[in-house]
């Protein structure tokens, strides 16, 4: 029997032996879009979640595929389980897990330092800053950190509002910073 008389029963009966005997013949095309797209360790659960719903899975495709779009339903399966295994895989990356004393415990940065410290550092950059007396290294800082968007500026952008090279404006930054960490013991 073809896969699409299998599907029509499936479809208008509910026939149980022809939908087993569909899982029997796609079931290792299933297996193998999972193994491809959801290898590896962080995907263990997911992999596991999604070959225990193998059946249902192509039942599902069975109950959509179309046979009028000059497709076999092979293919239909396989696409349809390649998209179901990166949707997984765009979700974890969206939304990411993490355990309860993670989101209970004081958030800090990559080099070990809370938000409160890293606050600190930024108020005595800020009236560092504000003591420098050459005017490019404030306008250069000043359009890099405190502009009201929450990304810095380009550099770019600050150099060609200020009138010199992005390697210039790149270089005063790095001076400014320098004596910074030298004046304040910051390193």
């Amino acid at each position: 029997m073809k896969d699409e008389e299998l599907i029509l029963k499936i479809k208008d009966d509910a026939d149980q032996d022809s939908l087993l005997e569909l899982i029997d013949r796609h079931s290792g095309i299933y297996h193998t879009m999972v193994d491809r797209f959801l290898s590896g360790p962080t995907n263990c659960s997911d992999k596991q979640n999604f070959l225990e719903d193998k059946s249902l899975a192509i039942y599902n495709s069975a109950i959509n595929f179309d046979p009028e779009r000059n497709t076999k339903f092979p293919t239909y399966l396989a696409n349809d389980t390649k998209w179901k295994c990166l949707n997984t895989l765009n979700k974890r990356k969206k939304f990411t897990q993490c355990s309860l004393s993670e989101v209970k415990s004081e958030p800090s940065s990559e080099n070990g330092m809370t938000s409160m410290q890293e606050q600190e550092v930024l108020s005595l950059f800020k009236s560092f800053v504000k003591q420098e007396c050459d005017e490019k290294t404030k306008k250069v800082i000043d359009m890099r950190y405190n502009q009201c968007l929450n990304k810095t500026t380009p550099w770019r952008i600050i150099a060609g509002k200020i009138g010199m090279s992005i390697q210039g404006t790149i270089n005063i930054h790095n001076r400014c910073l320098s004596q910074f960490k030298k004046v304040s013991n910051y390193v």
